[in-house]
């Protein structure tokens, strides 16, 4: 620490210097900075703070010329900084409270040591008189040893042995705030269950970096939803180090342990403590539950998280990730109804579905339920990309960036001549022996291919271009991308019982106007009308093709397949859907049914 170094307290700049009152001697402040650090285990800066706001090792600015900047202030109680959690006043309070009173101690026992020892020492003396006059005798001395002894034990602070079963009493104390405000923000650590499964992509990232150490303190467990079972006794394990490092806190020894009775038994010890207890070992590890299935694992997964997780980990680091937060998606019953009685024009109304209500399990299963969507194939836009740059070298000016290229080329993309007016890559031949998944969508495909015999001129394709089920999300067929970046117009439509697919972003990247039915939750930044168009009914899409087909209407297609191919390049790439899920924080953007998700506008959002 550099003698008179300026220090930011409550906005003014005050120079931190000089010595402060110890008992009956002085001690530097740079010494007692280091105490605080190793006794709060708070930075030193939070200490340098402290110490000044509580007008301790302030250099006087008119005397520094003078007196050399040092002076010896009243020494008063230290303040702790706590960190900023949702912990309970209460607990703060005891934190803040339980501080005090070891200061106190310390400080007493400072001034109280002297007057044992000068007592000791006059004891001496006259222990030594009484023995020339021969008057001390085996009692006596007794009972001298035993006054010193007692005045020992009273004034000695207070460091009392562990007590195996009195653990959850040390987990009420509220955390120390470690951060140096001065220090630059660090990636956040990310340890997944079974790495074989994450995307080389995940690595684009600036916010998250991966992790082979799984018991690091402030990391993120990412599993999927078919591992949750296989967890547990990993996830105890790292329960247990976060006990043991409570207790290498509290005594100040890096060799104390649970007992073998407990480590033997770390899952019944668990289960025996409350969720607060359980909530405050290691706040920062965070365990995130993905599941991505099209129609979720409905209520199993959940009951699961709380009896068997938070059970043991606390529900508070659970969080748990689906693509299923909406219910009632039944679009094939309106297909159905439509064939039956004819009511094309009706609206889909109530069949699209609702919203799933989550609330019931914040606060019980988990600390949040988050809305996954599909992102960016980056095969699909590195394709496009390559299309751009083979087709139209002169067009833009290339880098060997194609992330910087795939933004900077969209209005060139979405200004393409396109000789196709519509397209919808899907018929009824792709479907055939899994019919129940895809009525809606032969539905769609089937009404579009019949607007050609209403409007001669208008130009329709209703072929499946390229690779279709897994080969298609493993291959890029050249014809696929040569028909999205010619096509003014894509019809999409989503599967009978459950929202999102990879289309939609397929379609976006194209710079195509991208028509579609209705979503309960939309992927982030997607908007009606401005960056795609959403169609309500079988008479709703037929008009709004015919409209963004006149020619009068041009620039407005161009301008919403631009900022469709944009946002869905700014805002829907694998790692900005992975940053937000999983630094979206505990109750941020949670709407009215529990779901946490960054807001836009539609369907209840601002």
């Amino acid at each position: 620490m550099e003698e008179g170094e300026r220090i930011e307290v409550g906005g003014k700049s005050i120079k931190f210097c000089g010595e402060i009152n110890w008992g009956k001697t002085s001690i530097s402040c740079k010494n007692r900075v280091g105490f605080l650090v190793n006794t709060y285990h708070i930075s030193s800066h939070d200490a340098k703070v402290s110490l000044l706001e509580s007008e301790n090792c302030i250099c006087s600015e008119s005397n520094s010329n003078i007196s050399g900047g040092s002076e010896i202030p009243i020494q008063t109680k230290p303040t702790i900084v706590l960190s900023h959690t949702t912990e309970t006043n209460s607990t703060s309070l005891r934190a803040t409270v339980a501080a005090t009173k070891q200061f106190d101690r310390e400080t007493q026992f400072t001034s109280d040591l002297t007057t044992i020892s000068l007592s000791l020492l006059a004891t001496l003396v006259l222990m030594k008189y009484c023995r020339r006059k021969g008057i001390l005798s085996v009692y006596a001395l007794g009972f001298v040893i035993l006054i010193y002894q007692s005045l020992l034990l009273q004034y000695m602070p207070q460091h009392n042995s562990f007590d195996e079963f009195d653990l959850p009493s040390l987990l009420t104390n509220a955390q120390i705030d470690k951060n140096n405000s001065s220090a630059s923000v660090m990636p956040t650590k990310v340890w997944y269950f079974d790495d074989k499964n994450v995307p080389s992509t995940s690595y684009n990232s600036s916010k998250l970096v991966q992790t082979m150490n799984k018991n690091e303190e402030a990391v993120l467990w990412i599993l999927r939803l078919p591992d949750m079972t296989k967890i547990g006794t990993i996830a105890a394990e790292r329960m247990m180090l976060g006990l043991e490092k409570r207790l290498q806190h509290k005594f100040g020894n890096n060799q104390q342990q649970l007992s073998s009775t407990i480590r033997t038994n770390i899952t019944g010890y668990l289960r025996n403590m409350t969720q607060d207890e359980l909530n405050n070992v290691n706040p920062e590890w965070k365990l995130f539950i993905s599941d991505l299935t099209d129609r979720g694992v409905g209520p199993w997964g959940l009951w699961y998280m709380k009896t068997e997780l938070a059970a043991i980990l606390g529900w508070k680091r659970i969080h748990y990730i689906t693509r299923t937060t909406q219910d009632n998606h039944h679009m094939d019953s309106w297909a159905t109804q439509s064939k039956q009685n004819s009511q094309v024009a009706s609206d889909f109304g109530s069949f699209a579905g609702v919203p799933i209500n989550f609330t019931e399990h914040l606060g019980n299963s988990c600390a949040s339920v988050q809305r996954s969507t599909y992102g960016v194939r980056d095969d699909i836009n590195d394709a496009i990309v390559n299309y751009m740059r083979h087709n139209f070298p002169s067009a833009f000016e290339w880098t060997n960036d194609n992330v910087t290229n795939s933004l900077a080329i969209s209005p060139a993309v979405a200004k393409l001549s396109r000789p196709m007016d519509i397209r919808t890559f899907w018929n009824a031949t792709v479907c055939e022996s899994r019919a129940n998944r895809c009525n809606f969508r032969n539905y769609v495909a089937g009404e579009v291919a019949s607007l050609p015999s209403k409007h001669p001129s208008m130009k329709v394709d209703t072929d499946v271009i390229g690779f279709i089920h897994n080969a298609g999300r493993k291959f890029v067929s050249p014809d696929y991308i040569q028909a999205l970046l010619t096509t003014k117009i894509i019809v999409l439509a989503q599967r009978d019982k459950w929202e999102g697919h990879l289309r939609l972003m397929e379609g976006l990247l194209s710079g195509a106007l991208v028509l579609h039915d209705p979503q309960v939750y939309w992927p982030y930044g997607i908007v009606d009308g401005v960056n795609i168009v959403v169609y309500h009914s079988m008479f709703d899409l037929e008009e709004k093709i015919l409209y963004y087909l006149d020619p009068a209407n041009e620039q407005e297609r161009i301008m919403i397949g631009q900022r469709g191919r944009e946002i869905a390049l700014s805002k829907n790439r694998f790692w900005d859907n992975v940053e937000r899920l999983l630094l979206n924080g505990d109750k941020k953007y949670v709407n009215d049914y529990g779901v946490s998700y960054q807001p836009w506008k539609g369907h209840g959002n601002p």
